[in-house]
């Protein structure tokens, strides 16, 4: 017992970084007894909402629908899962799976009774929605082609993996300021996406020691930024501390009072890049001593001395183990319960050890025996999935758009599937990667694609229409770009814009030169000057708002930018507070160790005040920080099952 504090350091008392398990049954039984709350009256609509969007789940733009985000790190999908996946999908809902460009997938339509017996399902078969949505660290992206590529430093999946688990039901990252997503790259290439993202970490060596570098500040949306180099290099053990100081930065600074200006690029548009990760580093070796769990080393390898891409969407891609990574594609994303319960079957059948998503929206079949391929083609055909033997000559990824999003303006899935299926075959190009947004909150990368396309509204004879903004020569990797801003063109008009641009690519292209490199070559007049304007022109004259009618949502701010659950968040704070305590007190910190616990009882007596009104007592002084939080929740606990339900509105 820490006499200071009170707090036993062999027994937290609150919940420590660790990790867990992404599925636990807990869970479930935590979000089942938060729906009976809300259903009867114990929970605001506020308080209920910034609980499911923690659990992975947005209200649709159909009234009493909703959207639910399986998180998978680094996209890797065991069978076991994908046979739980497709099973939940055929019970709860009769619409196809969404696999994402964050290599999650999303099911759609599902009614309020039906969100915790889905929860139920997934966690039993081992996928988790938990922190696939919300104001925490979000999904943890990575090369698919992870542990197979022979020009990577370290698997970047299993990287992935372990962070995405490192600080998962955390206080900490429950309630920041705005999400944070986190992009892993095994070798410098950053297939993983590192530099667009708000957290990066890019493997390397330095003096012989592997590491990683880490990015900060990237992100899509409206504010398009690429991530800044914050810290030169970190071992391997390090990470979890450089995900707290980037927790605790973001606490500490970032803005609560507007939520869309609340994500960490916009810290470093207040501080500069310098600033902000001088604050970074000075943050993480404060914190470099704390204790933390013992890390299981990775397995490190020296790459291949070339430094030729991987061929991602190339099928079939020799693995480092002889075996084989095959692709297959799937339009938007699209994958029927029955195919994702199929292609599982079969490929394991066949000797394969799992399967992975693509930030492409298409599927891979990891660890086929070479002498397997033939039956993997042939086995999947009548599910109506075939293996990729070339690259497409248009790659088509699209979000859902307001075909179910609450906030998309334009139909992004239907032109997507448009683009798709008129592209003309061609072996002679390389892919031109077209991405689609239903808005401009990049759910489609549009940014990142070689032509990009967010959606807006644009009055026509002054009622609004659905148009697209274009956007030209966006790159991930190797060397992150976004893309330039092009004209604005109605939704009728753009697949004749894109076959015009195609066509003048094909024309005056040099015989190694890629859609990106002959994009870079030309001015904004230039590419604005291949789109036939009067074709725009007739396409907008056709608009006719009585035969196609078009609404614009009704709010243009998603949920997770919404007003934070002010007593929720200070409860958070008083648990953290106190497992500082601990942690400073185990190092032999007394000083710093009683300002944390002074801080701990400070947070609750505020939350204490918010929801009953009450204040803490003199008496309350005498206990022991763990017992004297726990009576802050007993009396709160109290107040709530006393209270008429609508006065609760912080909760």
């Amino acid at each position: 017992m820490n006499a200071l504090t009170g707090i036993p350091l062999s027994q937290p008392q609150v919940q420590s970084v660790g990790f867990e398990p992404s599925a636990l049954l807990a869970d479930a039984r935590e979000f089942r007894q938060a729906f009976e709350h809300y259903g009867n009256g114990r929970w605001s609509a506020e308080r209920w909402k910034t609980f499911r969007l923690r659990f992975g789940i947005y209200a649709e733009r159909q009234p009493d629908r909703h959207m639910v985000r399986a998180k998978l790190p680094g996209g890797r999908l065991r069978f076991d899962q994908a046979r739980a996946l497709a099973g939940a999908a055929r019970r709860f809902t009769d619409r196809a799976l969404h696999v994402t460009t964050r290599q999650g997938i999303q099911f759609y339509g599902l009614a309020l009774d039906q969100l915790a017996p889905l929860l139920e399902a997934l966690n039993a078969g081992g996928v988790s929605t938990r922190e696939a949505a919300g104001n925490t660290f979000r999904a943890t992206v990575a090369c698919p082609l992870a542990g197979l590529c022979p020009h990577e430093h370290v698997d970047a999946g299993a990287v992935a993996d372990r962070l995405a688990q490192s600080w998962l039901r955390h206080p900490l990252v429950q309630h920041m300021p705005r999400k944070v997503k986190t992009a892993v790259s095994g070798c410098a290439r950053d297939c993983g996406g590192a530099g667009q993202d708000d957290l990066g970490f890019i493997a390397t060596r330095h003096n012989g020691r592997p590491g990683f570098r880490v990015l900060a500040g990237g992100g899509l949306g409206s504010r398009p930024e690429l991530a800044v180099p914050v810290i030169d290099f970190v071992t391997e053990d390090e990470l979890p501390a450089v995900q707290e100081a980037v927790a605790r930065l973001h606490h500490r600074h970032s803005n609560r009072e507007d939520r869309n200006a609340a994500r960490l690029k916009f810290l470093i548009e207040r501080f500069g890049a310098l600033e902000f990760a001088a604050r970074l580093r000075a943050e993480f070796e404060s914190l470099r001593a704390l204790p933390r769990p013992a890390w299981r080393d990775l397995a490190w390898r020296r790459p291949a001395e070339d430094d030729a891409p991987a061929p991602e969407g190339i099928a079939p891609f020799r693995q480092q183990d002889g075996r084989l990574a095959v692709t297959l594609l799937l339009p938007l994303g699209r994958l029927e319960p029955d195919q994702l319960d199929g292609l599982a079957g079969i490929a394991e059948s066949l000797g394969a050890s799992e399967l992975r998503l693509t930030r492409a929206q298409n599927v891979m079949v990891i660890g086929l025996p070479e002498d397997k391929l033939a039956d993997l083609e042939s086995d999947l055909r009548p599910l109506g999935l075939a293996v990729a033997r070339a690259p497409e000559a248009r790659s088509v990824v699209a979000c859902p758009g307001r075909a179910s999003c609450a906030i998309g303006i334009t139909d992004s899935a239907g032109l997507g599937l448009r683009l798709r299926t008129q592209a003309a075959k061609d072996d002679r190009l390389p892919t031109v990667r077209v991405h689609v947004s239903g808005c401009a909150n990049a759910c489609g990368r549009h940014h990142s694609a070689d032509i990009g396309l967010h959606g807006l509204a644009k009055k026509i004879a002054g009622q609004p229409r659905p148009h697209y903004q274009i956007h030209f020569g966006g790159a991930e990797a190797p060397v992150p770009m976004v893309g330039r801003l092009g004209p604005i063109v109605a939704e009728d008009a753009v697949p004749q814009a894109i076959d015009a641009l195609i066509a003048a690519f094909r024309a005056e292209r040099q015989p190694t030169e890629s859609f990106g490199q002959w994009i870079a070559g030309q001015s904004d007049a230039e590419l604005a000057g291949r789109i036939d304007q009067s074709a725009i022109a007739a396409a907008e004259e056709r608009q006719d708002p009585a035969s196609a009618p078009f609404t614009l949502p009704a709010s243009a701010k998603g949920e997770c930018a919404s007003e934070a659950v002010v007593a929720e968040y200070l409860a958070d704070l008083a648990q953290v507070a106190a497992w500082d305590a601990e942690r400073l007190a185990a190092i032999g910190e007394p000083d710093r160790a009683d300002l944390a616990a002074r801080r701990a009882r400070k947070l609750a007596a505020q939350r204490l005040a918010k929801v009953t009104g009450e204040t803490a007592g003199p008496s309350d002084a005498d206990l022991a920080l763990p017992d004297w939080l726990a009576a802050v929740e007993a009396r709160i606990e109290r107040h709530l099952q006393t209270r008429q339900p609508k006065t609760e509105k912080v909760a």
